[in-house]
């Protein structure tokens, strides 16, 4: 008799594209913020660099706008094809949702601080906050 117990099955077609898709945008994030942390003088400061505001070289920056933008947009396409319809549904949801986020507070922290009433908006706040939401919904969504 054959022990089932310990026997693996294999990954399907649309399993592994799904994999490879979700491993690549890790690794995307991964290399610049390991390039953008490694590549900071320390200042005397401790941290994250990701979340601070200091100047970054040029050369970094394109570089890091160009992984970005076509290494995501290559992990999307990935993705796309490998989902099924609940996860689709999910992943719209919550973008949906992100979208509403960032819509009703970046108008609103842009026209306080025109009125002196709060700080300048910070950009990574609110993408960080549009991208929680996103997070949120979708793992509620996905698995309730």
């Amino acid at each position: 008799m054959t022990e089932t117990r310990n026997m693996k099955r294999p990954m399907s077609p649309r399993r592994k594209r799904y994999t490879t898709g979700i491993i690549l945008a890790l690794l995307v994030g991964a290399v610049i913020g390991a390039v953008m942390q490694l590549g900071e003088p320390s200042n005397g400061t401790a941290g994250l660099v990701l979340l601070g505001d200091t100047p970054l070289t040029p050369g970094f920056a394109t570089g890091a706008a160009i992984l970005w933008t076509v290494g995501l947009a290559v992990c999307l396409v990935i993705y796309h094809r490998s989902v099924d319809d609940h996860e689709e549904h999910a992943y719209l949801w919550a973008g949906l949702a992100a979208w509403y986020t960032f819509t009703l507070s970046a108008p609103t922290w842009w026209v306080l601080h025109r009125a002196s009433l709060a700080p300048a908006p910070d950009v990574m706040l609110l993408f960080v906050g549009a991208l929680a939401v996103n997070v949120v919904v979708w793992l509620w969504l996905k698995y309730r």
